[in-house]
């Protein structure tokens, strides 16, 4: 039973660490465009910070839903969350707990832009020779790192039993 309060610390820790990092980075980018005298902030020849509020869910995908889709999206996201929360206690590889946990804390990020804003608040613009990806977060970027994490988890590639 400690061994599973362990677990919940760890990823309550990590989490928690995540969403500050992805709340800060956010706060910093308001703060820059927000009188709204600077549109882009270059950086090198591949990387831009452009201030974007997306109402959609990844990239920019059914934005423009209302208020109704916000709290759709907004409820979706916590029992993806509370789902995840129960794996923790099932899986006994701390790479999955990994995995989970910054899954957990840019979720988390990402829901708390959602009841703040109205929207997530994506400012990552990457691109090369015409071509963009799609403008992100740091939030996004743990949440695409946890799943991947979480995923080779699964296939034993590069994890350890907890407690070994």
């Amino acid at each position: 039973m400690l061994k599973i309060y362990k677990e919940y610390l760890i990823v309550f820790v990590l989490s928690i660490s995540i969403l500050i990092i992805d709340f800060l980075s956010k706060s910093k980018i308001i703060s820059i465009f927000k009188d709204g005298l600077v549109e882009k902030i270059f950086v090198n020849d591949f990387l831009d910070f452009i201030l974007v509020f997306n109402t959609g869910i990844s990239y920019g995908l059914f934005s423009g839903g209302g208020n109704l889709q916000k709290w759709v999206l907004i409820v979706l996201s916590l029992l993806i969350i509370f789902f995840l929360l129960t794996l923790v206690k099932i899986d006994n590889k701390f790479s999955s707990t990994l995995g989970i946990s910054f899954i957990v804390g840019g979720a988390i990020g990402n829901v708390l832009d959602r009841i703040i804003y109205g929207a997530v608040v994506d400012f990552i613009s990457l691109h090369a020779r015409g071509f963009s990806w799609y403008i992100f977060n740091i939030a996004d970027i743990f949440i695409v790192s946890g799943v991947l994490i979480y995923v080779f988890s699964q296939f034993n590639m590069f994890s350890k039993k907890k407690g070994n």
